[in-house]
């Protein structure tokens, strides 16, 4: 016997070889990777049914077979082909056929494949072998060839049309997959003793494998469990598909101090926790956080309660966790909007955030104010407005804030608590506060409202715009460009409570303090300012906030906090600034308390520049009587 099926058997080598790295490694259940285990199925089996086609052949030329059982073997491989062709056409337009508009398309295919598997079957076959060249001829075969040749290319067209919405890799891999199927067709069509088509086959299978379905490739190695961008893929293909879901995020936090072994100790055990849940697909994303993925609500809650009751029977290292619930994920339109919703609350400080209707709302909506805060900065849209302080030693007005302000497209303004927020939470209020800082800088360079009393300006940053690598480093940029005297600029902090954050800050404080910067601590009296913040940092004044300002005046609680406070602030060399007077009583008030400046609408509202220098000009060098404005 002279069989030619070498490079049959090499390839059902290499299938069976896939066949078990695939099955037997832990693997996402997205709809890509179901498709491509049945197209490696088909493969697979096609690859059998051609040996045992050659096989047929051979024992019906040579010893006797029916050939009526050779025709249905060789019907049979055909039929196999076919099917392979059509798997892996379904494999490559998964998502691109996926939507309802899509259907019509869908069934044009199953027609065609129908059509073509009954053909084969009901058409004539015949065969032909001498010495090592073997093949089948007739209406069937052609039958073969001509519905391959429109799945084939069908899926070329696929891979070359959905450019838009199909990765990079996963187009080429599709491409030289087909592509060697194709070339091996033609081949063996020109070449019969080289039966190609059923190794190209294979080889195809080893590209998908490495390029596409390796499942390793999204496995965390030290955890067991998925990765960030597993979980991005299984997302993606969960709302391509229409596929119900439910999910929690949890951020494990760890309440003593942790070196990095304890610390990564008591991740593994964490993730072993997770994974002990049940069979649902867990993600480890990184430094503590970790999501899971369940088919409803009721399950996704159950077990969250157990995770917490868990990580409560810990003591030897304790920890908490802060979770994001989404009971269901249709609330979201897609992926990307719910890993933005992860994004925005992973940080974040409340134990449970639940993504309901209300807070996806509210989502799209900041959604919309960062991209109106990215089009006003790439429009210059972005404004300053200054508020004067009063000096009650001196009598006049010495000091101002410069405030951000944006207007929208229509020039109409844009209340700061709208956009301020979200600014924050994105990270756009570091672009924002380099922007205002240069146009406050800009400002002052041209000398107007220091020829007009003023000494300094205060201008908010946050402690996320100083840059860690090379602290302060806007900041002296800007102002040697336009040659800004130090004293002429007062920065206002808002507390941070993240240790390593106010290890830097405390840096570039320092740093720009010897440059001759001076500091205002600001919003002290709302909770994120206390006495050991103020003790430990380099702050010239201190910003009594407009709510501590007002309650100095309604709460007699609060009246004797700020009665006590004011003298330890001064009794450390500080400044009071007083903001949010807003009537003559509340003026007189924070006169007899002593603060240094005053700063309300009793005197003038945040103002464009053109408007605060004739503020100045009027103002300043004549005596001030108060009154609401």
């Amino acid at each position: 016997m002279n069989f030619n099926i070498e490079f049959q058997c090499a390839g059902l080598v290499i299938l069976i070889i896939i066949l078990a790295l695939f099955t037997r490694t832990k693997r996402l259940k997205d709809t890509n990777s179901r498709l491509f285990f049945f197209t490696l199925l088909c493969c697979f089996l096609c690859e059998v049914l051609d040996i045992g086609s050659i096989i047929a052949i051979y024992y019906s030329t040579h010893r006797g077979l029916s050939s009526d059982i050779t025709d249905i073997v060789c019907k049979l491989y055909l039929m196999s082909l076919v099917l392979q062709g059509y798997q892996g056409f379904l494999y490559a337009s998964s998502e691109m056929l996926a939507s309802k508009k899509q259907a019509w398309l869908r069934w044009l295919y199953r027609g065609v494949f129908a059509i073509g598997e009954v053909m084969i079957l009901i058409s004539e076959i015949d065969f032909l072998m001498e010495e090592r060249i073997v093949y089948s001829f007739g209406p069937s075969t052609l039958w073969t060839y001509a519905v391959a040749v429109i799945l084939i290319f069908s899926t070329i067209v696929m891979a070359l049309v959905g450019r838009a919405s199909i990765p990079l890799r996963r187009r080429r891999a599709m491409l030289v997959w087909q592509g060697c199927w194709l070339v091996a067709a033609i081949l063996q069509f020109v070449f019969p003793r080289l039966l190609l088509v059923g190794f190209a086959a294979a080889a195809g299978m080893v590209i998908l494998y490495s390029e596409l379905e390796n499942p390793n490739e999204y496995l965390d190695r030290e955890t067991g469990c998925f990765t960030r961008s597993a979980m991005t893929l299984l997302l993606r293909d969960k709302y391509i598909h229409s596929e119900p879901f439910a999910m929690f995020f949890v951020r494990i936090g760890y309440l003593i101090n942790t070196d990095y072994e304890l610390e990564k100790n008591a991740t593994l055990r964490s993730a072993n926790a997770i994974l002990g849940l049940g069979k649902e697909p867990v993600f480890y994303l990184d430094e503590g956080k970790f999501a899971v993925l369940y088919e409803d609500g009721e399950t996704m809650e159950a077990k969250r309660l157990i995770l917490d009751e868990m990580a409560s029977k810990v003591t030897d290292v304790p920890a908490e966790g802060k979770y994001i619930a989404i009971p269901d994920g249709s609330v979201f339109q897609n992926a990307e909007e719910l890993l933005h919703f992860i994004h925005t609350y992973e940080n974040d400080d409340a134990v449970l955030i639940t993504a309901n209707e209300a807070a996806v709302l509210r989502l799209r909506k900041d959604i919309q104010v960062h991209d109106m805060i990215e089009a006003a900065m790439k429009e210059d849209r972005i404004e300053v407005f200054y508020q004067p302080f009063f000096d009650v030693t001196k009598k006049k007005f010495t000091v101002a804030e410069a405030l951000v302000r944006m207007r929208d497209s229509e020039g109409n303004l844009i209340p700061p608590g709208e956009f301020i927020p979200v600014a924050e939470r994105s990270g756009q209020i570091r672009e924002l506060g380099i922007r205002i800082f240069e146009k406050v800088c800009v400002f002052l360079e041209t000398g107007r409202a220091q020829a007009l009393g003023l000494e300094y300006m205060e201008v908010n940053l946050s402690a996320v715009q100083f840059d860690h690598e090379n602290p302060a480093r806007f900041v002296q940029t800007i102002m040697k460009e336009h040659e800004i005297r130090p004293e002429w600029i007062n920065l206002e902090i808002t507390e941070t409570a993240e240790a390593d954050v106010r290890h830097i800050l405390l840096k570039n404080m320092e740093k720009l303090s010897e440059f001759g910067i001076s500091f205002s601590l600001d919003d002290f009296g709302t909770g994120r300012a206390n006495l050991d913040y103020f003790v430990s940092m380099p702050f010239h004044n201190v910003k009594f906030d407009h709510s501590f300002t007002q309650g100095y005046f309604n709460d007699d609680k609060i009246h004797r906090v700020v009665l006590g406070m004011a003298k330890v602030i001064h009794d450390m060399g500080m400044r009071i600034v007083s903001e949010g007077v807003e009537t003559d009583e509340q003026l007189r008030g924070m006169i007899d308390l002593g603060v240094d400046y005053i700063q309300g609408f009793c005197f003038s509202r945040p103002v464009p520049e053109y408007e605060f220098l004739e503020f100045l000009k009027k103002n300043n060098g004549v005596r001030i009587q108060p009154q609401v404005q």
